[in-house]
């Protein structure tokens, strides 16, 4: 049974007569009425029976009708849906992120961005280090994932630097340093500072332990938390002090007791990238990827 033979069922049904159904499928009645008896064949029963005016259902008829009737609907939903996803804007995408870049403009706007464009494409967002996130895109957990590195140590996995973020001091309000405009890292070393667990952000620990070792002079970890935000609560608590990126300024609004202050050093910085699998042949992760680099250019004037 194909195709064919539903849809010249449904217009005989429909139009109760085969000649007005030969005439709307664009076929010659005698080839119609073959398809259908080839039809009844199959199915092993009488589909129509004649009457006075035309033609009508069995009851056979009836059932396989009802039964039918839906297939091309279904058909035309099942070859825009395989068109969409041919083009990437059908499917599920899955998408890590670390918890700092969380905060970053052009993470958020790239996924609001792309969640108004596709919106038949379910976003699964996880959260996680970067270590984490390399290891789950090349395995394939997840598709693509921005990250704190600028360079990867796997022949699979693609990555596209986004931009060098550069890093913030934060202290808590009161702090004696509060008065000057700027503070340097040899009176930072002085303080007790919190810090991500070099597990949890490598590239961002050895960054700023390569900063003070410039400057002559090491950091004092008081204490460790693996969230960013976490760290911010904490300094905001009185805890310590501590460096972020700058992109966590954004806490600045809901974490009261906080303040920033640039580091002019040369590299206080952290790249934003964004890894994938370089044989990914997913027209969504290359929708995606296209359109964080379409976002970025579009805000890095801004920046």
């Amino acid at each position: 049974m194909e195709l064919r033979h539903i849809r010249y069922f449904l217009a005989v049904a429909d139009a109760k007569s085969f000649t007005y159904a030969a005439e709307k499928l664009g076929i010659g009645q005698p080839p119609l009425s073959i398809q259908i008896r080839d039809l009844e064949n199959e199915i092993g029963t009488k589909l129509f029976h004649r009457i006075a005016r035309g033609i009508e259902l069995t009851a056979a008829g009836m059932a396989f009708y009802n039964a039918v009737k839906v297939l091309p609907g279904l058909v035309e939903e099942a070859k825009s849906s395989a068109l969409l996803a041919s083009r990437g804007e059908l499917g599920v995408l899955k998408v890590g992120f670390t918890s700092s870049s969380a905060f970053n403009s052009l993470v958020t706007r790239s996924i609001k961005k792309f969640n108004s464009d596709y919106k038949n494409v379910c976003l699964q967002l996880d959260e996680a280090h970067t270590d984490n996130l390399i290891k789950a895109v090349e395995s394939g957990t997840i598709d693509v994932a921005f990250v704190r590195t600028d360079h990867l140590f796997s022949d699979s996995l693609e990555l596209h630097i986004l931009l060098q973020e550069s890093l913030t001091i934060v202290l808590p309000e009161q702090h004696a340093y509060m008065a000057q405009n700027h503070i340097t890292l040899n009176q930072l070393a002085n303080e007790e500072m919190i810090l991500c667990p070099r597990n949890y952000s490598v590239h961002l620990h050895d960054t700023i332990f390569s900063l003070f070792e410039r400057a002559g002079c090491t950091p004092t970890v008081k204490q460790t938390a693996p969230q960013l935000s976490s760290i911010i609560n904490l300094v905001s608590a009185g805890v310590g002090v501590s460096i972020v990126p700058s992109s966590m300024k954004a806490m600045s609004h809901s974490s009261s007791g906080v303040a920033f202050y640039d580091i002019n050093e040369e590299g206080a910085y952290i790249p934003l990238s964004i890894v994938s699998r370089v044989h990914d042949q997913s027209p969504i992760v290359k929708k995606f990827i296209n359109n964080v680099l379409a976002t970025h250019a579009e805000i890095s004037p801004a920046q």
